[in-house]
């Protein structure tokens, strides 16, 4: 690798004056062909000589070689000054960076020696006492804070080195491959404009060997990684190795690939390495709209077609969405993963069970169970999920094409499944066939309903409650609440398994929303049928970052049911709702107001909204019969009672909010078994508000807070709380229960 002092003094300079050079030398062989040609190959031509024994034709092949031999001078000298420019422009930027780091490093109080080892100028003592993982548990390492600022900055600089030694070796490997067989064979005639044509060249024909069975050797395998590596994200080079694969040889070469990460051989990290390379290529190449569009053709065509001679294996679409699996999805450009999910959804239509299986089985073998398939549809939705914007443009009711597709993933599609046919041992059918839902359905679908409607990379540690919607994300978010409730008809407590938990994330999302909704408290959300402009459409609240879902109460009660089904995506959405009623309670002022409605009305809307959690809870509960130990162990699943969500997120909320909770200790957990209990045993269950212990805790959590702060709530507002939030319980928890058709 380049050592740091060559990088820091390379005399840049002298590479650009090797390119000016280069450029005489291709003018004086300009003026030397010229010469050659109009001096001796037109007087050669004009003079008209033949010979008997045809020493005439001799004459004329010797002068028309060397004439080519000048040429061709021109053309390696062109070569040459190519690649060297292209080294200078990149060496260039590679010095600026590390200079740059090094003024940066000075500021920040870390100096970097001549050779490039890293110190800090003025080292807190404090810095180097180990790290703990856990209070009085060091960090196995003995990693120190000052420890860690160098290694940092040393990654820094180890990142910049290796991006130059890989450009040194290019550069020097193409000035190798320009100069032919080093003049063995007279000038090249046969060199590349850049160094990106070269390793393209090389790689392609490297990638060419081993898609035919030829093993590549030690030398050859690192040399492809090296290459294919630096180059991932480069589109011209990208555009060159694609165009001279070519689109078969290229899905041919991901199925040996993925064979290579399936198995277990001892080159098998290269391969992977070589594989997630060649998928960022992929998306680096049509980064060029023009390009993108012949690729995108060229896919359409091999999508719905086997490789020759395989009648059972991957479709075209199948292989290519593997491929890109492996790449940094966040940055494939927006028109060829929606142009590639388009182009599939079309063929699909076509043939609506291309992606599904079949299987024969003897009677008494057809317990085969849920299979994993292959859908190009849905792993491509979950590639685009890794780009938010993409995904919430793709999806946008009100942009182009958004709401057909929403229509056609949530209601019109025939997912994949497994067709299991009976058979007798000699093969005649026995009855009709068996359909099962694949075991991966709808996962790439939800990972993108997740990131369109919160603008996050599905999974991601954020509940910024505080944080507004983008208009279109608030659509993608109420149009999918209203495709799954059958537009409020019902059928929101529903939902594919494989959907919960994103969805629950995103619903928990928009709790700030959901919360006003169910509360009906607010001007906008006092309509059980959702909030409606002068013409009688639904519409959002709000506008542009600032946007708000108006569902209606049922369909969000009837959906956050279908969530449910799962205990812990349950949990999220309920621990979600209590650090959101903390938030509200915690960040009311200090003065009651005229009627005390600064205080009452947060704390009588927890009241409210808890009632409806819990009556969901309880009928998911109910409902899981044999499997409600297994039901209220997920739901209670990893729970503390400090501030914190399931399903990995953390809340943004203050610090009011974060002692009301870390004081309000009652598991919350028993109020759904108790409301679920009085549901079903009880005459009275209508009147009675038994789950009412965890939003009587939360409450007297804020009074508490309020007291330390020298705030109190006064007595009768207390009382005033206490009935409310009770009687608004009771109410929204039998509301809550009649949406989802269960008789109190």
């Amino acid at each position: 690798m380049i050592a740091y002092e060559q990088l820091y003094h390379l005399d840049v300079a002298g590479i650009k004056g090797a390119v000016d050079q280069w450029t005489e030398f291709i003018r004086r062989y300009d003026t030397m062909e010229q010469a050659f040609r109009d001096e001796v190959v037109t007087n050669f031509d004009a003079a008209g000589w033949n010979s008997v024994d045809g020493t005439h034709v001799f004459a004329r092949v010797q002068i028309a070689s060397a004439n080519k031999e000048f040429i061709d001078a021109v053309t390696e000298a062109k070569g040459l000054r190519a690649v060297l420019d292209d080294a200078h422009d990149e060496l260039k930027a590679c010095k600026k960076e590390l200079l740059d780091l090094e003024d940066k490093a000075r500021g920040e109080g870390v100096l970097i020696s001549g050779t490039g080892k890293v110190t800090l100028k003025d080292p807190k003592p404090e810095g180097d006492k180990p790290i703990e993982i856990a209070p009085g548990m060091p960090a196995p390492d003995g990693a120190t804070p000052n420890r860690i600022k160098i290694a940092a900055w040393e990654a820094r600089i180890e990142v910049i080195l290796v991006k130059a030694t890989d450009i040194d070796i290019s550069a020097a490997t193409a000035l190798r491959r320009n100069t032919g067989e080093g003049g063995k064979e007279g000038f090249n005639d046969k060199t590349v404009k850049s160094v990106d044509q070269d390793e393209a060249q090389r790689s392609a024909k490297l990638l060419e060997k081993y898609e035919k069975g030829e093993k590549l050797t030690p030398a050859q395998l690192k040399e492809l990684e090296r290459v294919m590596s630096h180059n991932e994200k480069d589109p011209e080079f990208s555009r060159m190795l694609l165009n001279d694969l070519g689109p078969e040889a290229t899905l041919r070469l991901q199925q040996d690939l993925e064979s290579e990460r399936a198995g277990d051989g001892a080159n098998k990290d290269k391969y992977n390495s070589i594989q997630n390379s060649l998928a960022n290529s992929v998306g680096a190449a049509n980064q060029d709209k023009k390009f993108s569009e012949q690729w995108l053709k060229d896919m359409e065509k091999l999508g719905t077609k086997r490789a020759d001679g395989d009648y059972d294996g991957d479709y075209g679409y199948q292989t290519l969405t593997g491929l890109l699996k492996h790449g940094d999805a966040a940055d494939y450009p927006p028109h060829m993963t929606m142009g590639l999910t388009d182009d599939m959804i079309a063929a699909e239509k076509k043939n609506p069970e291309i992606w599904s299986d079949v299987r024969r089985v003897t009677v008494g073998n057809e317990d085969v169970g849920p299979q994993t398939l292959k859908d190009p549809v849905d792993d491509m939705l979950g590639i685009m999920s890794d780009d938010p914007d993409t995904a919430t443009k793709y999806l946008d009711p009100a942009g182009d094409k958004g709401e057909e597709r929403m229509k056609y993933l949530f209601d019109k599609r025939d997912w994949p499944d497994t067709e299991i046919q009976k058979e007798t041992v000699r093969q005649d059918d026995v009855g009709e066939p068996i359909h099962i839902e694949a075991k991966n359905n709808r996962v790439g679908f939800a990972d993108a309903i997740e990131a369109a409607t919160t603008g996050e990379q599905p999974g991601s540690h954020r509940a910024d409650f505080d944080k507004g919607h983008g208009d279109d994300q608030a659509r993608v978010m109420q149009r999918t609440i209203s495709l799954l409730d059958n537009n409020g008809d019902g059928g929101g407590d529903k939902i594919p398994a494989n959907m919960r938990e994103p969805l629950a994330r995103s619903l928990g999302d928009y709790t700030a929303d959901t919360h006003k909704i169910i509360a009906g408290s607010e001007d906008g959300y006092r309509d059980p049928d959702g909030y409606r402009d002068k013409d009688g459409n639904r519409r959002l609240l709000g506008e542009g970052d600032d946007s708000h879902i108006t569902s209606p109460e049922r369909s969000v009660i009837r959906v956050m049911r279908g969530i449910s089904e799962d205990g812990e995506a349950f949990q999220h959405l309920y621990k979600s709702e209590r650090d959101y009623s903390a938030e509200q309670m915690g960040s009311a002022p200090k003065a009651g107001g005229e009627g005390n409605e600064n205080h009452v009305v947060p704390a009588v809307d927890t009241g409210n909204v808890l009632g409806a959690y819990n009556a969901i809870g309880s009928d998911a509960y109910l409902d899981a019969k044999d499997e409600r130990k297994q039901w209220a162990d997920d739901m209670g699943k990893g729970l503390y009672h400090g501030p914190g969500l399931a399903l990995g997120q953390v809340p943004v909320i203050g610090d009011p909010a974060l002692r009301m909770l870390d004081m309000a200790v009652y598991d919350w957990t028993k109020d759904v078994k108790l409301e679920a209990e009085a549901t079903a045993d009880s005459e009275n269950a209508k009147e009675k508000a038994s789950g009412l212990g965890g939003t009587n805790d939360l409450i007297n959590a804020w009074y508490q807070e309020r007291e330390k702060q020298g705030e109190p709530i006064g007595n009768m507002t207390q009382r005033a709380i206490a009935q409310q939030s009770e009687q608004g319980y009771v109410t929204s928890r039998n509301s809550a229960l009649e949406d989802l058709g269960r008789t109190v």
